[in-house]
């Protein structure tokens, strides 16, 4: 499988002594199990991909998130084919999903390859989510809270059109399990990107599905080349702050763990991870242990791909976390008591790095929702990246679960929208999270406090009779349905449905692509209009070119600041 193709190793090597600490970009046309497998690549920036989202959420702004369609427009209340969504190529389908009750009623499911007349796929839900096909199996396809899920890759060259059969409807418009909820996550790929269409099964399927089975392990295996900086049995005094890292780059951080055994919540909430690039002052990451990590609270111990909290070493965070000077990771403590640490475990290599290659950031947001609030926002973010997913914290002084009736937006490069069809949907279930239209043939049965898998679980979801209280916490990680952003992203999801008064907290994961020396243009890229620029200011000691090409250090724009532009090249896009 050949996921992507890197610097090769004597360029790495000559570059490793620059300042900027890039290496040429990462290309690769394998698209499908590829994006799971290649970890490091979990953090390349993107261009030309752009993500998509086919569902059945209510086009007129109401809450009849089901049977709607491209064709006819409208909620459609008879018997008949309809055209879920019509794709250009090449693309892939990354995700499709249903409610477990909804995928049971056997809705079709047929789609049409690159043009052809005669469907590529021609199945019903009940099948596919059942098992039955050779394409479609666990771990990749699984139930799971009310919803059933599939993350096999459906590929096609130059387009997708996806047809189903929508069943009647009564005219009462009454609840009825015919209704039909559908999302397809789907990702286009830049013109001219040469894939094999489905039925063609993309190549890696055996490595994903081990990762998704040993979910917990790092997604790409020991290291031993790996340099660790590690501390035990740390007690940070209040208003303290303990440097567990402070690296010079370029680099990627493997993995970062925290063990804190008898931590209470109080010592989770108030213990501050930071993390710091290239000298900013400014946080590519400031958050709460208990938030980050999903710890504490009585919050179910999880193991998800990029991030957990049941391990040897504690709580886990295998997210790639490249840096090309400088890389400081913080623990403050903002009580005024002292909080014991009982080890801090840090993997990083050295090692040139992609032009591409995007910093990880989070943004956490806390909210009270006030009357006339419609969404709580999750992610807001401008330059250019892509977002890999959340945790959200819910609770509300009500007995009911209506809070999870809020859709899920996502708006990229102030124009596309992926636009979901309610809250326990973003996160794979179904039914709040079969808590309603019970399925009893679920791993976890109905009323499920918590359900774990590798990309999305529920770490506690409780209501109980006699008691005005509701929670859900979740969690979703899109690596390969990431959604790569040009200039900017708004992520939210609706709270209109909540009481006034219920509290959301939320931490949102992305990308960002740093400054770029040498990017004159701020295109995110090396061409020849940098190039222009370089050669304007060959043997300068013009502050203003040294800030841009002097990739050395040496004082002056020179043949080895050519070199090393040379190696970041990537010509005209």
């Amino acid at each position: 499988m050949n996921c992507a193709v890197g610097l090769s190793s004597r360029l790495a090597l000559v570059f490793m002594g620059f300042a900027g600490g890039f290496a040429t970009r990462a290309t690769g046309a394998d698209v499908g199990y590829c994006e799971y497998a290649d970890w490091a690549g979990w953090a390349r920036i993107s261009r030309g991909h752009r993500a998509g989202l086919a569902s059945s959420y209510d086009r007129s702004g109401g809450n009849d998130d089901f049977s709607q369609y491209e064709y006819p427009e409208g909620l459609v209340t008879d018997e008949r084919v309809v055209t879920v969504r019509t794709i250009g190529g090449p693309g892939v389908i990354r995700r499709f999903w249903m409610p477990h009750l909804t995928a049971k009623r056997s809705f079709v499911v047929r789609m049409y390859v690159d043009g052809e007349s005669t469907p590529r796929l021609d199945t019903t839900s009940s099948m596919l989510f059942g098992g039955t096909l050779p394409y479609f199996q666990s771990p990749l396809v699984t139930t799971f809270a009310g919803g059933q899920v599939s993350y096999e890759p459906i590929v096609f060259a130059e387009s997708l059109r996806i047809e189903s059969v929508n069943k009647e409807l009564p005219s009462s418009g009454g609840s009825s399990p015919n209704r039909h909820y559908y999302q397809y996550t789907f990702s286009t790929l830049p013109v001219g990107t040469s894939v094999a269409s489905y039925p063609v099964q993309p190549a890696g399927r055996d490595v994903v599905a081990a990762m998704f089975t040993n979910a917990g392990s790092h997604p790409a295996g020991a290291d031993p080349s790996a340099t660790e900086v590690t501390w035990s049995d740390v007690v940070v005094p209040g208003g303290g702050v303990l440097v567990a890292a402070d690296l010079a780059g370029p680099g990627i951080v493997r993995q970062l763990t925290l063990r804190m055994d008898s931590a209470l919540d109080a010592e989770l909430d108030a213990l501050r991870l930071r993390v710091y690039y290239d000298q900013s002052v400014e946080a590519g990451i400031d958050a709460p242990v208990s938030d980050f990590f999903g710890a504490g609270h009585d919050r179910a111990s999880y193991r998800s791909l990029p991030l957990g909290t049941d391990s040897a070493d504690g709580f886990y965070s295998y997210w790639p976390m490249p840096y090309r000077r400088a890389l400081r990771v913080e623990l403050h403590n903002t009580s005024d008591e002292a909080i014991t640490v009982d080890s801090v475990r840090l993997a990083y290599r050295q090692e040139a790095l992609a032009v591409d290659m995007g910093y990880l950031h989070v943004h956490v947001c806390e909210h009270v929702k006030e009357a006339g609030d419609i969404y709580h926002p999750i992610l807001a973010a401008t330059g250019r990246g892509h977002y890999v997913g959340n945790l959200l914290y819910i609770e509300q002084d009500a007995w009911s679960f209506y809070m999870l009736e809020g859709d899920d937006v996502i708006t990229v490069d102030g124009a596309d929208v992926l636009h979901g069809t309610g809250l326990e949907d973003a996160y794979n279930g179904g039914y709040y999270y079969n808590w309603v239209g019970v399925q009893s043939d679920e791993p976890e049965g109905g009323y499920p406090a918590s359900a774990i898998r590798p990309l999305f679980g529920i770490l506690r979801v409780h209501r109980e009779d006699g008691v005005s209280y509701a929670r859900a916490d979740q969690y979703r990680w899109q690596i390969a349905d990431r959604v790569p952003f040009d200039t900017s992203i708004d992520v939210k999801i609706e709270n209109r449905y909540a009481v006034t008064g219920s509290r959301w907290r939320s931490v949102g994961f992305c990308y960002l692509q740093p400054e770029i020396p040498g990017d004159v243009d701020a295109d995110g890229d090396l061409d020849l209009a940098d190039f222009a620029g370089l050669a304007r200011c060959f043997g300068s000691s013009a502050p203003s070119c040294l800030e841009t090409f002097d990739f050395d250090d040496s004082g002056q724009v020179d043949s080895a600041d050519f070199e090393a532009f040379a190696l970041l090249f990537s010509g005209p896009m």
